[in-house]
């Protein structure tokens, strides 16, 4: 693999986002703060939806 294509690769991996957006939703729901919690599912969804992963 070329390094321009390891250097695109490395930023289009949906890997840390979808970490992120999970680790989000988790501790907002552990918070009971539900409507950020409702946002990162939201989000989560949408990025599953968008055809990105």
């Amino acid at each position: 693999m070329t390094n321009g294509r390891r250097a695109r690769a490395a930023f289009t991996d949906p890997l840390l986002p979808v970490t992120a957006l999970a680790l989000l939703a988790v501790a907002a729901a552990a918070l009971q703060a539900t409507v950020l919690c409702w946002a990162s599912v939201g989000a989560l969804a949408g990025f599953a939806l968008s055809g990105s992963v």
